[in-house]
This record gives C-alpha cells, structure tokens and sequence, in this order.
C-alpha cells in the first residue's frame, strides 16, 4: 500500500489515515451502530475492535484503507477499504462505513467510484466483489444501485459483484 495515495473528487477526497486518526474513526464507528454491530455482532461499541480492524488492514500490502473526508470541510466522515486482486481473483470491497448522519448524501457512492475507478486504473482490476454483513439491507440496496449484482454461492452464501472499466 503507497502511503502517499490520496484520490480527489468533487464531494469527497480519500486518503490514508495515520494511527492519531483513530478517534476520529471510532467517532464514525460509534454514528453507525448498525454498521459496527453487523461486522461485530456486538451492539456494545469497542475502540479496540476498531484499533484492531484499522491496524489487519494497514499491515496487508494488497489492501487499501482510506479515510472518506468530505471536500468542503476535510471532515472525516467514514472509511472504505478494499482487497487489491489479480488477473483471476476479483478485487474486494472489505468494508465502506459512513456516519448515520452523512449516509443518503453521495458522499458513499462517490467515495466507492473513486475507489473502482482507481483499482481499474492503477491495479488493472477486472471486477469488485462484496460481501454485506447479515442485517445490514441498506448495504445491500447500495451496492445495488451502484451496479453489483447478487451471486449466490453453492456454500449458500451471497457476494455481490460488479465489472470494473478502465
């Protein structure tokens, strides 16, 4: 992962948030319960899930962990990261998280264009696929709006999957 990477977009831009910006994104986290609890299956809110899930996704060199901050005020206001994946193997959307309070706003869906954008263009990423967390039906309904199709798995399980342009 390119420590300097950061995408600029009309609504959002994305960079890579450092370790001081953890209660920044345990902020995030705590304004989207819903989201915290469908990845932890635990309603009570831990920081250190949060340290524990930010610290796997830095330490992978094929994954990508930016923070979504909005262009007007440089708020952080969630996270994206995403699984960079080769020629035979799709790329993977791990997890997109807005707070409660900026979700039905663009700021989600332009944040993960950017994201499709950049594996297509500097990965040469064919597909992205996704799994949503059990529960979490807004999830499901976005990735629908932005074009990813439901797949079911013979496991029974569903991934959601969309082709990528370049």
């Amino acid at each position: 992962m390119s420590a300097s990477t950061h995408i600029d977009g009309p609504l959002v831009y994305l960079d890579i948030p450092g370790p001081e910006h953890l209660p920044t994104i345990w902020k995030v986290y705590l304004d989207a319960p819903d989201y915290f609890q469908a990845m932890t299956g635990s309603d009570d809110f831990d920081p250190n899930t949060v340290e524990e899930m930010y610290e796997e996704a830095i330490a992978d060199d094929s994954r990508y962990y930016f923070g979504i901050r909005r262009t007007d005020t440089k708020t952080l206001i969630g996270t994206i990261e995403v699984e960079v994946g080769s020629d035979e193997v799709p790329s993977v959307l791990r997890g997109l998280v807005l707070s409660q309070a900026e979700r039905g706003r663009g700021y989600g869906r332009a944040a993960l264009e950017m994201v499709e954008r950049f594996l297509a263009e500097e990965h040469a990423a064919q597909s992205i696929t996704a799994e949503v967390p059990a529960g979490l039906d807004d999830g499901e309904r976005f990735l629908e709006a932005l074009g990813y199709r439901e797949r079911r798995l013979k496991s029974g399980d569903v991934r959601w999957i969309k082709k990528l342009e370049a």
